[in-house]
C-alpha cells in the first residue's frame, strides 16, 4: 500500500487554491467533470413543478427528522437492539475509532474491507486501524484508486474526479504487481475488481457508511452502485456501520422520497444500482449475512450545529454532492485545495463544527455567495445564510453575544479590529468624521494602489475629490 498523505490543515487553504488556479490542465479537468455532472442532473428533473415539490418534501422530512432527533436516536437504537444489532455511541473520532478497534480485537480481526464511508474518511478511520497493525481496505472503485495513491478523496460522490485515465494506469501499472500500463477504461476497472474480489474472501470485517437509518424498524439503508456495499456486508462475518447522528428518519414512507432526490442530485440516476436494507444479523437458517452487526453513531460537533436554530439546517445534508457540482469555487479549486474531509459548499458551513471555526473560517469566504448551491440542493438548506453566519463568526469579538461556536472569533485581528474600531470612531462623531473626509477628500492623490486583497481583483479605492456636503453647497439654488 501507498504512502498516507494527511489532510491538510485549512490555514493553507489560500496556496492550495493558488497551486490548482495555475495548473490550466487539472482546471479544464474539473471543469469537463462539473458540466457533465450538472446536465446529468438536469436531464433527471426535466419538470420543474415536480422538482420544487420533491425538494419542499424532502426539506420536510429532514426539518421533521431532525425537529424530533433525541427521541428518534432511542427508538432507533431500541428497534436496532431488538433485531440483534449492537449500537455504540461515540462523541468524537477518537472514541468512534476506539470502538472499531476494541470490536476488531474482540474478533481477531486482521483485514478489514470498506465500503464507502465519507464518515470513516471523517474520522481518518484507515490511519487508526494500520496503527493498529489491521488492515482497512477500500473497495470503492474511486476510494480504492485514491487509497493506492495514498490521497485523500476530493469529492463526496466521486473520490477519484480528479484522476485522469492516464494517472490511473500510471498509478495502477506501479502499485499493483503483474499489471501492465493500459489506459483502457474497462481493462482498469476489471484489474480493480479483481484485485478487490480477492479482498472481499480475506476479509475479517466489513465496514459501510449509512445513507439513513429508520427508526421505526431499526433499518440502515446503504445505496450504492458497484455491489461492494453489498459485499462488504454480507461477505466478513462481521459488519460494522458508522454513520453520524443526523440520517435519522422516522419511517420506512420517508425514504423513497429522499432516495429520488439523492440519487438524482449527485449521479444523474433515476435510482442507483443497489439499495441496501440491513435490519439484523444473519439469522437461522440464512446462507449468508454477517454474524453480528455493529452501528457506531456518531457526534463529532454534531450537537453544536443542533443547538443553534440556524445552523442546524446544516445537518439537514444528504450528501448527495450537488452543491460541489454547481459551485463557481468548487469547479476551479477541486475537493483537496480545501483541505477538509467534506469540501465545497457544504464543507464549509458542516467543517466548523467538526473541527473548529479556528481551523476552518477561510472556506466561509470561499465562496461568491452566488445562491447556486442553494438553488440546486435537494434539501433545500440556505447555505449562503450559514456562510454569512459563520463569516460574522470569525469576526466576532470574543465574549460578544456574536461568538457561539467553538473557535468563534478566529479571523479577528489586532490591526483589523484597530481599523475597525478607527472607522468607528469616526463614523459616530459628526465633527470627527467632517475632518476625517475632507483631509481623505483633498489627500486622495496619496491613496495607496496597493491594497491588499481588494486591488488583486479590483482597481484601487480612492475618495472622491469632492465630499458630497461640498457638491451640495456648490449646487445652484
Amino acid at each position: 500500500m501507498s504512502k498516507i498523505i494527511p489532510i491538510h490543515p485549512a490555514e493553507d487553504f489560500k496556496e492550495r487554491s493558488r497551486s490548482v488556479l495555475n495548473n490550466p490542465g487539472q482546471r479544464k479537468n474539473f471543469r469537463g467533470a462539473m458540466d457533465f455532472l450538472q446536465a446529468k442532473r438536469r436531464t433527471q428533473f426535466p419538470d420543474e413543478e415536480e422538482l420544487a415539490g420533491l425538494r419542499e418534501l424532502g426539506a420536510s422530512i429532514r426539518r421533521y427528522s431532525l425537529a424530533h432527533l433525541p427521541h428518534l436516536l432511542e427508538q432507533l437504537e431500541t428497534n436496532l437492539q431488538a433485531n440483534g444489532v449492537q449500537v455504540h455511541w461515540a462523541q468524537n473520532a477518537d472514541e468512534a475509532n476506539a470502538i472499531a478497534l476494541g470490536i476488531a480485537q474482540r474478533a481477531k480481526a486482521q483485514r478489514i474491507i470498506k465500503g464507502k464511508s465519507m464518515v470513516s474518511e471523517e474520522i481518518e478511520f484507515n490511519h487508526a486501524m494500520q496503527a493498529a497493525g489491521i488492515e482497512a481496505f477500500e473497495s470503492d472503485m474511486g476510494e480504492y484508486i485514491v487509497q493506492l495513491a495514498g490521497e485523500a478523496p476530493s469529492h463526496i460522490i466521486m473520490p477519484a474526479i480528479h484522476k485522469t485515465k492516464q494517472e490511473i494506469a500510471t498509478l495502477f501499472a506501479e502499485e499493483i504487481p503483474g499489471v501492465a500500463y493500459t489506459e483502457d477504461v474497462d481493462a482498469l476497472i476489471r484489474i480493480g475488481r479483481t484485485v478487490l474480489r480477492r479482498k472481499f474472501a480475506e476479509a475479517d470485517i466489513g465496514l459501510s457508511g449509512v445513507n439513513f437509518a429508520v427508526a421505526e424498524t431499526g433499518t440502515l439503508c446503504l445505496v450504492e452502485n458497484e455491489g461492494n456495499g453489498r459485499m462488504c456486508t454480507t461477505v466478513p462475518r462481521v459488519h460494522i456501520a458508522i454513520t453520524g447522528i443526523e440520517k435519522v428518519v422516522e419511517k420506512l414512507e420517508h425514504l423513497p422520497p429522499l432516495l429520488s432526490l439523492l440519487t438524482r442530485s449527485a449521479t444523474g440516476q433515476s435510482v442507483t444500482t443497489y439499495v441496501n436494507m440491513i435490519s439484523s444479523p444473519r439469522k437461522p437458517g440464512e446462507k449468508d449475512g454477517p454474524e453480528e452487526v455493529h452501528l457506531i453513531l456518531l457526534d463529532n460537533g454534531r450537537t453544536q450545529a443542533y443547538a443553534d436554530e440556524q445552523l442546524r439546517a446544516t445537518l439537514q445534508c444528504i450528501r448527495c454532492g450537488a452543491c460541489m457540482n454547481h459551485c463557481p469555487v468548487y469547479a476551479r479549486i477541486g475537493g483537496h485545495a480545501y483541505g477538509t474531509t467534506y469540501p465545497g459548499p457544504i464543507g464549509s458551513i458542516i467543517s466548523p463544527h467538526l473541527l473548529g471555526l479556528e481551523s476552518t473560517y477561510p472556506l466561509a469566504f470561499a465562496s461568491t455567495l452566488c445562491g447556486a448551491c442553494v438553488e440546486v440542493c435537494p434539501v433545500k438548506i440556505p447555505i449562503t445564510d450559514i456562510l454569512v453566519r459563520l463569516r460574522n463568526e470569525a469576526q466576532a469579538r470574543p465574549g460578544s453575544d456574536d461568538a457561539t461556536l467553538r473557535g468563534s472569533g478566529a479571523g479577528r485581528t489586532k490591526l483589523g479590529s484597530a481599523l475597525w474600531s478607527g472607522w468607528a470612531q469616526v463614523y459616530g462623531r459628526l465633527g470627527l468624521y467632517r475632518t476625517a473626509s475632507w483631509f481623505m477628500s483633498r489627500g486622495n492623490a496619496l491613496s495607496p494602489t496597493e491594497q491588499g486583497a481588494w486591488t488583486r481583483s479590483r482597481t484601487p479605492l480612492v475618495p472622491a475629490s469632492k465630499r458630497l456636503r461640498d457638491l451640495l453647497k456648490d449646487r445652484k439654488p
